[in-house]
């Protein structure tokens, strides 16, 4: 699957993940391919996500996450 970061400013992270866990409003959470869609708000985290069996983590200050056909869009400020 696809996480694509984005800010006011532009794409700031466009790379493929084979998990993503999320700072959730309600508390972390993790998606795999083929997730349900899901719309979320994202609370001051780390968003971890795992690439070539590779842990790899983008600190952000909040925000949303639109979950949709194997892509994983957060957008941050």
């Amino acid at each position: 699957m696809e996480l694509v970061i984005i800010s006011p400013e532009g794409v700031l992270l466009n790379e493929a993940a084979d998990r993503v866990t999320l700072p959730g409003s309600m508390g972390a959470f993790s998606v795999l391919k083929n997730h349900a869609p899901l719309v979320s708000t994202l609370e001051k985290g780390q968003i971890i996500y795992l690439k070539d069996k590779k842990a790899k983590r983008y600190k952000i200050e909040g925000g949303i996450t639109i979950i949709e056909d194997n892509v994983v869009k957060v957008m941050v400020e």
